[in-house]
């Protein structure tokens, strides 16, 4: 590894900084568009990797993080981007958004407009790697350069401190967790109660002493080790949906949903297919505007949901999208929001053979967005939103809107 001055141009779509060294491109996490730096440099196929040894003169964009974790001692991967000022890294996120359709999609576009929200305790769920040792206990995120260590929480300033109470609550009783070195929790935040998800374990002989210990929690899932995730403690009222239905940004997740469903509505439609459509919140508020809506979810539990609050003729199928999208067109508008490995090959290849009016494409990834777009030949982009909804890391929200080209 050799040891060189960087002068740092941009961020990458991972968050790292960008810069080039005698026309090699170099990687350094923790760096800062404008800043000039001393890093160790190695190289890696045809990029570089730099590891940060000081910051010879602070870009215009570089403020002081204010999370302990963040710091050199636990080097917290949770986030990204904490050193990097609100702006410096909303401008990065529409920059990230914009070079990947000119590079990926190979379809030029102008630098879209973001929104974003709160920048400190926005989050409503936290998932943490639990860890045993000898008679010691904890919880917590990995280094950012290291996966393998996990460094003890004690608190994180991007979620809400109910969400934080909640863990601290768990772990006050995890000596009734299943005995394990290595187990995974989630808590999330609805109905202004906690809802825990735990992964990993055979056995759960101290299942009924965990509940008693941590009465709070409305509901406890646990996916044992090569099994389905199942529940095994519920105290939720009927109507309160499970835990793999809450946002984690409710204020962004509520604009970015209005946004989707005025985009939709903008086509007129009188048919809607709602591709990866989760618990159907969307799809129930296009059948309240008189939409007949199909929503096609793989989740069962989340079809499950969506049926309860849908009625005849929009209906809700539990399915692949690829599976069942092509007997489904055609349609005015086809709304699609993926996970972040994006649409497979066939979802395109069903839209280019029976097009809608329009496609509406929420994505958590530009990448995958817009390899997707680029693969939807004869259509053009003709909006493009982001939307801030995870501040301090490298994640970015997009809505795009695609007609079919005019001859």
């Amino acid at each position: 590894m050799s040891v060189a001055s960087l002068e740092i141009v941009s961020l990458a779509s991972g968050g790292d900084g960008v810069a080039r060294q005698e026309g090699l491109v170099v990687f350094t996490p923790r760096t800062a568009p404008g800043d000039l730096v001393e890093a160790g440099v190695r190289v890696d196929g045809r990029v570089g990797r730099g590891t940060l040894l000081r910051v010879v003169r602070p870009g215009p964009g570089r403020v002081e993080s204010v999370c302990v974790h963040y710091a050199a001692t636990d080097r917290c991967g949770g986030c990204q981007l904490q050193h990097v000022s609100l702006d410096t890294q909303r401008a990065a996120k529409q920059q990230m958004v914009a070079d990947a359709f000119g590079r990926i999609a190979k379809r030029p576009v102008p630098l879209p407009e973001i929104y974003g929200g709160e920048a400190w305790r926005y989050r409503r769920a936290l998932s943490l790697a639990i860890r045993r040792e000898g008679a010691r206990t904890w919880a917590g995120l990995r280094a950012f350069d290291d996966p393998e260590t996990v460094f003890a929480l004690d608190d994180c300033l991007i979620t809400d401190e109910r969400v934080v109470s909640a863990w601290r609550s768990i772990l006050a009783a995890a000596a009734h967790l299943p005995a394990e070195p290595r187990l995974r929790g989630t808590v999330r935040w609805l109905d202004e109660r906690p809802l825990f998800v735990l992964e990993g374990g055979t056995a759960w002989p101290a299942l009924g002493a965990f509940l008693d210990a941590v009465p709070s929690l409305a509901a406890v899932w646990w996916q044992a080790d090569g099994r389905r995730r199942r529940i095994v403690a519920d105290r939720r009222p009927a109507e309160v949906p499970g835990a793999s239905f809450v946002q984690v940004n409710a204020a962004v997740a509520q604009r970015l949903q209005a946004d989707v469903v005025a985009a939709v509505l903008a086509f007129t439609p009188t048919t809607v297919v709602d591709c990866y459509s989760g618990s159907g919140d969307t799809a129930v508020a296009l059948a309240a505007e008189g939409v007949r809506v199909t929503a096609v979810e793989l989740d069962e539990e989340a079809t499950a949901w969506a049926a309860q609050r849908l009625t005849a003729p929009s209906r809700a199928i539990a399915a692949r999208v690829e599976d069942v999208l092509p007997r489904l067109l055609p349609s005015d508008v086809v709304l699609l929001n993926p996970p972040r490995a994006g649409v497979h090959a066939r979802v395109t290849v069903a839209l280019v053979a029976q097009p809608p009016r329009a496609i509406v494409y929420v994505s958590c990834d530009p990448a995958t967005l817009a390899r997707d777009v680029g693969r939807l030949t004869r259509w053009r982009v003709h909006a493009l939103t982001c939307y801030d909804m995870f501040p301090q890391t490298a994640h970015v929200e997009s809505v795009c809107v695609l007609v079919p080209e005019t001859p």
